[in-house]
């Protein structure tokens, strides 16, 4: 049992109520500190049960206001009340009465003394915590089940299931003090007591796992019923004086954390995790440019504050091994920011090996979610012997007093000062700050910022309020808007509302499309994120492989603000991975050749994106060796991909490189050069209705442009008619439409038709004869002048323009793939299928052929 002495209690409890003014609903860290206190007076055994309950309670409510479970104002209201209640009850005479537990008759003999029957037989009245009922009631069901299916183990001879359910039980007795159940609260603790004496079977655990599930589901008029005697007797009944030798389970010493991250809610662990991936990976960005630019401090207190927030919630779910991690890192930082140390190569060295093993914990607790055994990372503990050792010794510098800080600012003046610290020397515990603010002399955000100032931070600036939404939830949405903008389409061509002769409907018709519009260009936006976090992650690959091949490289980024859609991000963190491994490997050169050749020693690869025509792009540049195009062709020569006597243009000489197992590397390292990963790369892109173009110099360097559609799911689109059969023309692709007369229609080589626009003369695709359309003869001709990512020109002969529209993309299905010129289909007004035309394939497979 722990022992905390009163003192101690009463500097617990003091310190909480100092951090209670301090809370923000922007800043979650004070709640997770004050959760971290209450947490050690909920272990606290040597004082009473009434204290030991509020504390449990208490720590409850700290984290269903962390999960939004209940309003943050009306919860942070019930804190404050709760944490006075153990004020009080701190200075009651009865407060160093132990728990009942350590009666030495026993908690049966405790049930028939200390409960008074009026009290134990009436109803429990849910007091302010009505709003919690309903999870509570489904959250206990489970929790009982679980319990139950322990039990069971137990009694068939699995004692380790023995520490799962004590902490089954200690997780109920706080849900129950949340909740004010203090009957319920105070069986489930005699319960505790009896399993700490070997006194309380499975058998026992069965009847308690009973009465419980019946009793919660008589929840009635904001009411649970009470626990009677004879119900107390039956769980009770038959105590155990001591269980069979095999049975027996010490407690353990400390809880693994296999066993207790199974035990944890696993959509906070979610959150967690997907959060502190966030945080590493914009540390280890701002890392790898303290490495070329040291003087940066808000570089320092960015990666500080990421540290401290993952440790904050770490110590909250109790991952005492990531949170010691980065306390051990935040240490660090704290002594980079003060001066004390530099960090030099060696440091961010050893911080972004930290990181790694950051990331590794993360990834094992992600792993542990779905089943697979928690591991702790093998260089977990070198790690932080080093950090350890690289923390300089040195005391921290005196900081200013909070009340010199308020006067500097002209907050206060130094007589509202003095009257504080009167008031504090008469035996007032309570803060400066907290008199200053109870006294009105100065508000609460001036505390706040000038405690900030005083432990070297920014003041904090407005944060935008997010709310979290599962992705299936959010795809969900735009699919049932996407049916939306279906059914608006076919209302609007209906011939019932086209022939109507009601001015109001129209204008109501109009309205509504237009509103639909807006809805459809939000909800796309929804899942619109930046290219940073994954372009963040390339500057570690590029500094990682440019130390292990000996090659000095600069990385730069251009352009990570732009936004493309989630699923596009998720699939192009691999080519982007493949591609620079290559580039570092085969493209950049050693510096000895380097030099050679009247280059600079350090090379430059360059990540770049941005947005043009509808599309993104995303360039990947270095100035190395180049592609060697006589080497690519002798080796699809030796494959059979092309003949001897074959006229290629070099953009098809550079495609071969995309095949499977292609690879003209005459040795084979670790980082590439088996032919494995380009031809992943293309798939990738094919996949995402994306390209890519190679364009490459002899010792200059090579640029591989990705070009990828801005959004999979809904664009802007021109309805054309060729013959009987609508197209879809994406509008983003046109630059201008013409009539196309006789005179401006011209032959060339081959039959090749040619159009004559203005002084240019452009390819002319009749798309009847694309799609083997049968041709009218008497149709007057409109040329569409469109033009691919590249920049590449050509006209499309249609012979009628329907009208501009927002379709909604449609995948055609496993039946219909890869086909030339081809991006998908979409539902018209009509409830017909219209195919959308992907002018990129199209100027690919008919201009440049």
């Amino acid at each position: 049992m722990n022992h905390i002495s009163e003192n101690g209690v009463h500097g617990i409890i003091s310190k909480i109520t100092s951090l209670l003014p301090l809370i923000e609903k922007t800043d979650l860290t004070i709640l997770t500190n004050i959760l971290s206190e209450l947490l050690k007076l909920c272990s606290v055994k040597s004082y009473s049960i009434q204290f030991t309950n509020l504390a449990l309670r208490a720590s409850k409510l700290v984290e269903t206001i962390l999960l939004n479970d209940v309003p943050f104002e009306s919860g942070c209201k019930r804190l404050s009340e709760g944490i006075s209640k153990m004020n009080d009850l701190t200075r009651m005479p009865d407060f160093r009465c132990p728990f009942p537990a350590e009666n030495k008759e026993g908690p049966v003999a405790e049930t028939a003394t200390t409960k008074s029957d009026d009290i134990e037989q009436q109803d429990i009245v849910l007091e302010d915590a009505v709003d919690l009922v309903d999870k509570f009631i489904v959250s206990v069901q489970s929790v009982l089940e679980d319990l139950e299916g322990k039990a069971l183990s137990l009694e068939n001879g699995s004692s380790e299931e023995l520490s799962a359910i004590k902490r089954i039980l200690h997780t109920m007795k706080g849900e129950f003090g949340v909740l004010n159940l203090q009957v319920y609260a105070s069986l489930i603790h005699q319960v505790e007591a009896a399993i700490e004496k070997n006194e309380f079977s499975s058998e026992n655990m069965l009847r308690l796992k009973d009465i419980l599930g019946k009793k919660i589901l008589q929840f009635d008029n904001n009411r649970f019923p009470g626990i009677d005697d004879e119900e107390r007797k039956y769980i009770f009944e038959n105590l155990l004086h001591s269980l069979p030798e095999e049975s027996q389970s010490p407690c353990p010493q400390s809880q693994s954390s296999n066993d207790f991250i199974g035990n944890q809610d696993t959509s906070l662990l979610s959150d967690f995790i997907t959060e502190s991936r966030d945080h590493i990976n914009n540390a280890e960005c701002l890392l790898l440019e303290l490495e070329s630019d040291r003087d940066k401090p808000e570089h320092l207190n960015s990666i500080f504050r990421a540290c401290h927030t993952i440790k904050g919630v770490a110590c909250f779910l109790n991952l005492e091994d990531v949170a010691t991690l980065a306390h051990a890192v935040e240490n660090l930082m704290d002594q980079a920011r003060q001066k004390k140390i530099t960090l030099n190569s060696a440091l961010i060295d050893l911080l972004l090996g930290t990181m790694d093993c950051l990331k590794e914990f993360i990834n094992n607790i992600e792993l542990q979610i779905k089943g697979e055994p928690y591991k702790i990372p093998e260089n977990y503990r070198s790690i932080m012997g080093r950090l350890r050792d690289a923390v300089s010794s040195d005391t921290a510098q005196p900081r200013k007093l909070l009340g010199e800080i308020l006067i500097e600012k002209g907050d206060i003046s130094e007589d509202m000062l003095e009257n504080a610290l009167q008031i504090q020397n008469q035996g007032d515990r309570r803060k400066i700050g907290q008199i200053l603010v109870q006294e009105k002399n100065v508000p609460e955000k001036k505390i706040n910022d000038a405690l900030n100032l005083q432990k070297g931070l920014k003041l904090p600036k407005n944060v935008e309020e997010t709310v979290r939404v599962p992705v299936a939830r959010l795809d969900q949405l735009i699919d049932a808007i996407g049916e939306a903008v279906i059914a608006q389409s076919m209302l609007t061509a209906d011939p019932a509302v086209k022939g109507s002769t009601s001015q109001s409907l129209h204008t109501k018709i109009n309205q509504a499309n237009m509103i639909m519009r807006q809805i459809q260009e939000l909800s796309m936006s929804m899942r619109m994120v930046s290219v940073k976090s994954t372009f963040q992650k390339m500057a570690r690959l590029v500094r990682d492989l440019s130390k292990k091949s000996g090659k000095q490289v600069e990385f730069m980024m251009d352009g990570e603000d732009t936004e493309i859609d989630k699923t596009v991000v998720e699939h192009i963190g691999d080519p982007l991975i493949h591609m620079i491994r290559n580039s570092i490997d085969h493209g950049i050169e050693m510096a000895d050749e380097r030099e050679a050749n009247g280059k600079s020693q350090v090379a430059k690869i360059s990540l770049k994106a941005y947005h043009k025509a509808g599309n993104v792009f995303i360039e990947i540049c270095d100035d190395g060796r180049g592609l060697n195009k006589e080497s690519i062709l002798e080796k699809a020569i030796e494959r059979g991909y092309c003949k001897p006597g074959d006229k290629l243009s070099d953009q098809e000489i550079y495609d071969f490189i995309f095949h499977p197992g292609f690879s003209t590397a005459k040795q084979i390292t670790d980082i590439s050069g088996r032919g494995v990963g380009m031809d992943v790369v293309k798939k990738n892109i094919d996949t995402l209705r994306g390209s890519i173009e190679i364009q490459t110099e002899k010792n200059k360097g090579t640029t591989f442009t990705i070009r990828l559609p801005l959004t999979l799911a809904i664009i802007d689109g021109m309805v054309v008619r060729v013959h009987d059969s609508l197209y879809i023309v994406p509008t983003l692709s046109i630059i201008e439409t013409i009539a196309a007369k006789d005179e401006m229609i011209e032959s060339v080589l081959n039959d090749q038709k040619m159009i004559r626009v203005r002084t240019d003369h452009l390819p002319l695709i009749y798309l009847s004869q694309l799609f083997g359309i049968k041709i009218k003869l008497d149709s007057q001709y409109i040329a569409l002048i469109v033009e691919d990512a590249l920049g590449k020109r050509a006209a499309l002969m249609v012979d009628e323009i329907i009208g501009q529209q927002q379709v909604v993309i449609k995948n055609l299905g496993n039946g219909v793939i890869n086909v030339p010129g081809i991006s998908g289909g979409a539902i018209m007004s009509d409830g017909t299928v219209s195919l959308i035309l992907d002018i990129n394939g199209i100027i690919k497979n008919v201009v440049d052929k």
